[in-house]
């Protein structure tokens, strides 16, 4: 009889694994608190492989930012650019954690569908959800993924990012984005940001069902970076009934705000 381990090693398919990707996580991974630097001999015999395929692992890892040579002992170490991959998963973890009662709050109070979302490249990506127990309001579920210029949340955090970070996602957009037009122009792309921080928020129908209408504002950390949007989306009926902009601009700003502040932000 097989044990866990077994039965998933056996459900692996070999076609679809990377060894090259495999083996740079690998390498990554022989950097410990004891053995922080190494030579590329070093790593190579870690690996167990030659020193010309540890050369093109480290080189492309230290292209790619995550590792760095120090030309006086030829030793290669990590940069903090491996950091921030555990940093932002623990980040959204504990977002996501903190926002939870806050989200159930929102919904209970407005009786439309709460999310929490966050930026990852020209995607915005739901980490968590609560809806009421009545007919569909949203049908947007956790780790669902859209361009990030068409949500509310999506433009809500565009407003928080700076001109080089808009320029890339507006890259990613016109390369990537298939099935949703990019902006027109990185223009409008800057100029629609700029509205969007200058108000605060962002309300508006939904681009992808219509009749729907989706309230979005960003939650901060301890360094004031907004890491985070909230959204409650409903008919526009339900919204109007609420009390509209004026009623979800009160309970939203306020609710982003109590999350900020238990991860940390302690700005205005």
């Amino acid at each position: 009889m097989q044990d866990d381990g077994e039965a998933a090693a056996s459900d692996v398919d070999p076609r679809y694994i990377v060894p090259g990707l495999s083996r740079g996580l690998a390498l990554l991974q022989l950097f410990r608190r004891e053995r922080p630097a190494q030579t590329l001999q070093e790593l190579a015999s870690g690996l167990g492989v030659t020193r010309s395929a540890a050369y093109r692992l480290v080189y492309t890892l230290e292209n790619d930012g995550f590792i760095l040579r120090d030309p006086v002992t030829r030793r290669y170490r990590l940069t903090a650019r491996v950091l921030t991959l555990g940093f932002d998963y623990l980040n959204s973890q504990a977002v996501a954690e903190v926002a939870a009662p806050s989200l159930q709050r929102l919904s209970s109070l407005t009786s439309a569908a709460a999310h929490l979302v966050v930026l990852d490249g020209w995607h915005v990506v739901y980490l968590a959800r609560v809806a009421p127990a009545v007919a569909l309001v949203s049908n947007l579920q956790v780790g669902t993924r859209l361009p990030c210029h068409i949500t509310a949340s999506g433009r809500a955090l565009l407003a928080c990012e700076d001109e080089p970070k808009l320029r890339e996602i507006y890259r990613l957009l016109c390369r990537e984005s298939r099935e949703v037009p990019p902006p027109s122009s990185f223009e409008a792309l800057r100029a629609q940001a700029e509205e969007d921080a200058a108000r605060g928020y962002v309300y508006r129908g939904s681009v992808l069902d219509p009749g729907l209408m989706t309230f979005a504002c960003v939650v901060r950390n301890g360094a004031g970076d907004a890491v985070a949007a909230i959204n409650v989306i409903g008919p526009d009926a339900l919204m109007a009934r609420f009390g509209g902009e004026t009623a979800l601009r009160t309970v939203m700003l306020e609710t982003a705000a109590t999350i900020s502040r238990q991860i940390g932000f302690s700005g205005s």
